[in-house]
Parts: structure tokens; C-alpha cells; sequence
């Protein structure tokens, strides 16, 4: 029972039952690597997620196998990072038994002050249109990976663009990436030119203002270097108490 085989997707309810097993809102940046990672179960049911060289998720349904199994599954692999969300308490909790060091790799946000505006002179927020893709891509520095995302979020109406005295300068992203969640990941990206001048606290906080209107709860994160971006996050209502632990294995 200890050895893990590849499967080419996960069980839908086995992680069903991991996804609604944690305290808070799934991560977006783990889930985008989830997507791309390899699946590997066990026969109790238990089962992780290898991309490159980082675990990003792993799950036992019997926590007494836990830790046995999250050993197993490094020793067949050798997966040099794991990467936890703090408030998927098993898996720290494992982590910590095998004795892994953590680090700090993110911040998430999972709270926020309902309603907080912030202004910008002139600047109007309305859903993305397929003229907007060109110009969006234009001001784009590894925001995006390609006109073909863009194209495809707005298609969603997942993607807002944003225009300063009539010029395309930046857009938000709300991702409601779990269907069954009312979670909905918040992201923003502004031209270099406006940058530090207030424009993405903006965006944020109205992007997440017209995702709490609809019923839904607003989510986000950032790396734990990107200061620019936590202090970003935080003038716009968001509140951090949770965090990315990156394992070292």
C-alpha cells in the first residue's frame, strides 16, 4: 500500500474531499500548478501532485497514514520543494513530522474590509472587449502569457480593462476558478509608466468591491519579495493570515 502510480487525472472526488477538507479558499497560483503537475495516487486513496521538482498538493483521506505515505511519496519521486497553504493543517502538520524546514514563499489574503474605494483621476473600469486583447498585450510584462489568455478570460468575462482619459493603461483579472466556491481570485496588471501612483490599488479594490455586490468572496496572493504588491494588496482592504509555506526537502 505504500507505492504511488500515475494517474492522468485525479479522482473528482477525491479532491472534492480535499478541496472542501480545507479551512479556507483554494490558492490560484497552486491550482494553475496543479493543472500543469503530474497526479500520483496511492490505493488508500491518498494521492499528490508532483510539478517539476515541487510537491504543490497532496492528500491522505485516513490522517493516521498521513505522514507514512507523505515520505513514501518522496522517496519514490524526490521531490526537492513542497509548497503548503498554512491552513492545510495535515500537511504542515506532515511536513513537520518528517521534520522538512519551512519557509515563507507567499501571502494570502482571505479577508478583506468590505468596500473599501480607492480613486483614481479618470480612470474607468468596464469589462474586456476583443479590441482590448492587442492593446493589453502591448503594456503586458509576464502578466500574460499570451494574447490567446487574454482573449480567453475576457471571452469568460473574467477580465476588466482599465482606461485613463480614454487610454487602455491596465486591466483586472477576477478568476472564479472553482465553480461550486464563491471565492473568485483577484489580480491586476498596470502599464509601467502608471505604476506607483495609486492605479492598481484602484483597480483592486474596485474589481473585489464588484465581486463582493455579486455575492462572491474576493481572494488573492502575492510572493513574499513582491513588497510592492503586498502593500497593494493591503491599502485595497485585503487582510494576510495566512501564508505559502515553501518546504525545503
Amino acid at each position: 500500500m505504500s507505492g504511488f502510480t500515475h494517474s492522468p487525472d485525479p479522482s473528482p472526488q477525491l479532491r472534492q474531499q480535499y478541496l472542501k477538507s480545507l479551512e479556507e479558499p483554494q490558492e490560484f497560483f497552486l491550482e494553475e500548478m496543479v493543472s500543469l503537475g503530474g497526479f500520483w495516487t496511492n490505493d488508500d486513496g491518498s494521492y499528490g501532485v508532483i510539478n517539476g521538482t515541487s510537491l504543490v498538493e497532496y492528500f491522505s483521506p485516513k490522517p493516521e497514514n498521513s505522514t507514512r505515505l507523505l515520505r513514501s511519496l518522496h522517496d519514490q519521486h524526490g521531490f526537492s520543494t513542497a509548497l503548503v497553504k498554512s491552513f492545510d493543517r495535515a500537511f504542515v502538520q506532515s511536513c513537520h513530522k518528517l521534520g522538512w524546514q519551512g519557509s515563507v514563499g507567499g501571502f494570502l489574503f482571505r479577508n478583506r474590509e468590505s468596500g473599501t474605494h480607492i480613486t483614481f483621476n479618470n480612470a474607468e473600469i468596464s469589462a474586456a472587449i476583443p479590441t482590448d486583447v492587442e492593446p493589453l498585450w502591448e503594456i503586458n510584462e509576464d502578466f500574460f502569457e499570451s494574447q490567446g489568455e487574454i482573449a480567453a478570460l475576457a471571452s469568460k468575462d473574467k477580465l476588466w480593462t482599465v482606461r485613463v482619459d480614454g487610454e487602455i493603461v491596465g486591466c483586472g483579472v477576477s478568476n472564479r476558478f472553482i465553480e461550486d466556491s464563491n471565492a473568485v481570485d483577484i489580480g491586476m496588471m498596470v502599464a509601467p509608466n502608471l505604476r506607483r501612483r495609486g492605479l492598481g490599488t484602484h483597480i483592486v479594490s474596485e474589481i473585489a468591491n464588484k465581486a463582493e455586490q455579486s455575492g462572491l468572496r474576493p481572494i488573492c496572493g502575492c510572493g513574499a519579495n513582491n513588497t510592492a504588491s503586498k502593500a497593494t494588496l493591503e491599502k485595497a482592504g485585503f487582510v494576510s493570515e495566512h501564508q505559502l509555506i515553501s518546504f525545503a526537502v
